[in-house]
């Protein structure tokens, strides 16, 4: 992730890290790091700017990580919509539409 987009993330997730349950805050925001990081390894046309991010992105980070179940994949979706909302994007793709039609 480049210093850019890690300063965009910190900023709107500021608020978010700050209340509730803060063991389990700083899990979702770690998974939530982990997960931008993965798609800008992966998914060369993103370049590392989270604005780049879009549906094919999605896709494949939810079939990379088919393995998991899907309470914990929708745990990340949940924080990732956070994300977006607050940096005023759409919501990203539910994993179990990315998943459908894996099968």
């Amino acid at each position: 992730m480049n210093p850019n987009t890690k300063r965009i993330v910190d900023e709107a997730m500021r608020d978010f890290r700050r209340t509730g349950r803060k063991q389990y805050r700083k899990r979702q925001f770690n998974a939530l790091c982990d997960a931008l990081n993965d798609i800008f390894d992966n998914e060369q046309d993103c370049r590392g700017e989270i604005h780049s991010i879009g549906r094919r992105q999605f896709i494949g980070y939810w079939r990379r990580h088919s393995h998991l179940k899907l309470a914990t994949l929708v745990a990340r979706w949940r924080v990732l919509c956070v994300l977006f909302e607050k940096i005023g994007m759409n919501e990203p793709l539910h994993p179990k539409k990315a998943l459908k039609n894996t099968d």
